[in-house]
């Protein structure tokens, strides 16, 4: 073999073996668009398609990154602005002004995502994706699901479900659970209830719960969960009392949650909140409904509120942090049959056959994204709904929560929590009873 066949060979080799390192497996596709002059980035299977449109249909007391709905081939879908919801400065907007949009799907809803420009898909392999660090954007880490490099470019690539607050169950287990809630024998001749009530460790429960349903047992809600245990107690085999998978969760929490949970209220649910509304004659009335969700608890109480000050100013300042939720509640459509009579002088029937609140409902009501983890600027209120919420938030977040109430609630107001839920002891809040409903004042 000649030397230049030699040398040939060895060049091929090392050009086979340069090749083989350039080769990426491109596993993972993204569209990628401009915001702000940053590179940012979408999974391309969030994306059902790219489109352009203007002259959104305008949606009064709405949040302001809500630019409004919009038509696209006969379904009706919210548009949001990125920018507005990351606090990204936005240049004044032109009127009609046809904007880019990334459609996407989130849960099985669609919605319109406006950003500056849209540029390309981009394929990358997944473990170019590196772990988000708060100097590669001007928003939240939580919101980034990673960076990645490509064509010396750096994208930002967002995570669509966590924007959304997406609710997909957590699959976390606790890593310890205590086997077995040991009741001596001297306890059982004095009840078990008796001692289970007095001596039982919510840490027990408490850590599988957060874990697996993401309660948080407290001072809000232990009386409900020491007293839920001894039924469980009763309820399971001997030697079996662990919260062991998702079901036995739902099982235990069975009856927890408070009654008309993302429904709209029964007559007589409503009867009972008119009556535990405190007598107010107020030419205005400010109320805060936390943890709102889709809408059903609001329209419901604000139908109560019309018919208890009827000549009253009502403002409803409704928060959630389910973004996927609150942009939808403002357009809440239903059909007749899940609502009752008290409702029906309230309602505008479209030409679907469908129903929505009049305007005289609507025009009391901001639907308003909101982490009850940070300041809100909740004027002083007369009334606070949050039914449900704060069990579900974690400890220092129940207790910011508790202070804004007692700071922004009037002394004539009330506050109304979940059905299983109570004010901590000691805590300056009086406790009543109306009907089934129970409400707490300053003290």
């Amino acid at each position: 073999m000649s030397d230049i066949t030699s040398i040939n060979q060895a060049i091929a080799a090392n050009n086979a073996d340069l090749l083989n390192d350039q080769v990426v497996v491109v596993d993972f596709k993204m569209v990628t668009f401009a915001l702000a002059g940053k590179d940012y980035a979408i999974d391309i299977l969030k994306v059902k398609e790219i489109a352009k449109a203007g002259n959104f249909t305008f949606v009064p007391n709405t949040a302001p990154f809500l630019l409004g709905v919009y038509n696209l081939r006969g379904e009706i879908i919210p548009i949001i602005d990125l920018r507005i919801f990351f606090n990204i400065p936005v240049p004044a907007r032109a009127k009609n002004k046809i904007e880019n949009m990334v459609i996407i799907n989130v849960n099985d809803q669609r919605f319109g995502v406006v950003v500056d420009s849209i540029d390309k898909v981009v394929g990358v392999s997944k473990n170019t994706i590196k772990p988000p660090h708060p100097i590669f954007g001007d928003i939240n880490i939580k919101y980034i699901q990673g960076v990645v490099e490509s064509a010396g470019r750096l994208y930002v690539l967002l995570d669509v479900d966590m924007i959304f607050a997406s609710r997909a169950k957590s699959t976390e287990v606790a890593a310890q659970v205590k086997a077995n809630y040991d009741v001596p024998e001297t306890a059982k001749k004095g009840g078990l209830r008796q001692r289970a009530n007095e001596s039982l460790d919510l840490s027990f429960i408490g850590e599988t719960l957060k874990a697996m349903k993401k309660l948080y047992a407290s001072s809000v809600n232990e009386d409900w969960l020491k007293n839920r245990y001894v039924i469980w107690h009763d309820l399971r085999p001997a030697g079996n009392l662990q919260i062991q998978d998702e079901n036995d969760a739902r099982e235990f929490l069975d009856g927890f949650l408070s009654p008309y949970t993302g429904a709209f209220w029964s007559e007589e649910y409503m009867n009972a909140v008119y009556k535990a509304l405190p007598e107010n004659n107020s030419p205005v009335i400010n109320v805060w409904n936390v943890g709102c969700g889709a809408g059903y608890e609001t329209y419901s109480l604000a139908v109560v509120l019309k018919l208890k000050y009827p000549t009253a100013r009502i403002r409803i300042f409704a928060n959630d942090s389910d973004l996927l939720l609150i942009s939808s509640a403002s357009m809440l459509r239903f059909p007749e049959e899940h609502i009752n009579s008290i409702y029906q002088p309230y309602l505008v029937k479209g030409v679907d056959g469908g129903y929505t609140f009049n305007q005289t409902i609507k025009e009391m009501i901001l639907f308003e994204y909101h982490d009850c983890a940070h300041q809100n600027v909740v004027p002083d209120v007369d009334i606070v709904l949050a039914r449900d919420v704060l069990s579900f938030l974690p400890l220092e977040e129940q207790e910011h929560l508790l202070s804004e109430f007692y700071e922004k609630l009037k002394q004539t107001g009330i506050v109304i929590l979940g059905q299983n839920e109570s004010m901590p002891r000691q805590s300056g809040w009086a406790r009543f009873v109306e009907s089934n409903i129970v409400y707490f004042t300053k003290e």
